[in-house]
């Protein structure tokens, strides 16, 4: 007698864990889509995603570097370096090096670069013009690495290419770079599901991040305070979740209102907890909406002058120099009290030093006689 087939506990085989993989990338990445597309908020989801990129792909490389460090190198802002000695400084700015380069290959490529990113691109049309755009750029992946290539150049090619095919309509860096961390196997069909899979993951990560950007957003707006009808806290707010940063000049010119006003709205949001601070300055000022406070963690402080001081070396008429002096002398250590003079009596020593001299005189006097 024959036992029925049982296909809830049949094994998967290769092709099965493939076809499973494939299809729940692709459900993810559409889902993901349809969320991105005009979404209001797109610049500030960009920026993010590509800086967590970046972090991942130097991370799997073997380069640790945080994400807002790099944010604040491409914002122009000086950032704090870690580290305890020059060799731990060192070592976080060559990874961070790395970092920057991967950021370069997902958004900006050199001109070199973009030639690689052209060749890699021709590899994943040849492999997906029969199995389509997913399974044909694992396909990809796998020949390119297999030929004994850099993983950065695939990396770039595909942001292009889910863009070319129609996958998604934005310039999101979905790489898989989690298929190549260690203890993954290498052989091609246990491979391409775990790049596959790898997709998914990012495109689930990348979803559930813009829902949280989201309700950051929908809190602002709702306590802005806008009540009147001409009210600009509303717009501004969306203005800051849809900027990474914005400074206070950017969005007066882009709510038509004075620059003092524009001070004034974000002011009152930071009071509120609605909005950070990135920059730690009083001029020129960077804000952006609640979750970026790493970023003001890893920004440097300006140096700033002490009280009272002005630019340069001081007088010596100065008053403030006048006054670092007073409180250096009061804050200083007495000096030690020097011993007092011993009391000696010298008689005795003045009485052999005159024994001594009268018998000179009496030596001398002999001498005298004798010649």
């Amino acid at each position: 007698m024959t036992r029925p087939f049982d296909l809830q506990n049949r094994p998967l085989s290769p092709s099965n864990a493939l076809y499973g993989a494939l299809t729940r990338a692709a459900v993810a990445i559409g889902r993901l889509d349809q969320r991105l597309h005009n979404h209001p908020l797109l610049p500030a989801i960009l920026f993010r995603e590509r800086l967590e990129a970046a972090r991942i792909c130097a991370r799997v490389d073997g380069y640790v570097i945080d994400q807002w460090y790099l944010a604040a190198e491409l914002e122009g802002l000086r950032p704090v370096i870690p580290g305890e000695d020059a060799i731990d400084r060192g070592s976080f700015i060559d990874n961070a090096k790395i970092a920057f380069e991967q950021y370069r290959w997902l958004v900006q490529p050199t001109r070199i670069q973009t030639t690689q990113i052209r060749q890699t691109t021709e590899l994943l049309r040849s492999e997906s013009a029969a199995v389509g755009p997913l399974l044909g750029a694992a396909r990809a992946f796998h020949r390119w690495i297999d030929d004994a290539n850099s993983r950065s150049p695939m990396r770039g090619a595909l942001v292009a290419f889910w863009q070319e095919t129609g996958l998604l309509r934005v310039g999101l860096p979905l790489t898989g770079t989690r298929a190549f961390a260690s203890g993954t196997s290498w052989e091609r069909s246990a491979w391409l599901p775990c790049f596959l899979d790898a997709l998914a993951d990012e495109a689930e990560g990348i979803h559930a991040r813009v829902l949280g950007l989201e309700r950051q957003w929908h809190h602002a707006r709702a306590h802005s305070g806008a009540r009147r009808r001409n009210s600009r806290a509303g717009t501004a707010i969306d203005l800051l979740a849809a900027f990474p940063l914005l400074s206070a000049t950017r969005l007066a010119d882009l709510l038509d209102i004075s620059l003092k006003a524009a001070y004034l709205l974000l002011e009152r949001f930071l009071a509120e907890g609605l909005v950070t601070e990135v920059t730690h300055r009083t001029a020129r000022r960077l804000f952006a909406l609640k979750g970026f406070e790493p970023l003001r963690d890893a920004v440097l402080p300006p140096v700033r002058p002490l009280p009272g001081r002005k630019r340069g070396r001081p007088r010596c008429d100065d008053s403030a120099f006048s006054m670092d002096i007073v409180e250096v002398v009061e804050t200083a250590e007495p000096a030690p009290v020097p011993f007092e003079p011993l009391a000696i009596d010298y008689t005795a020593l003045e009485e052999a030093i005159a024994l001594i001299d009268a018998a000179i005189a009496r030596s001398q006097v002999f001498l005298n006689e004798e010649s």
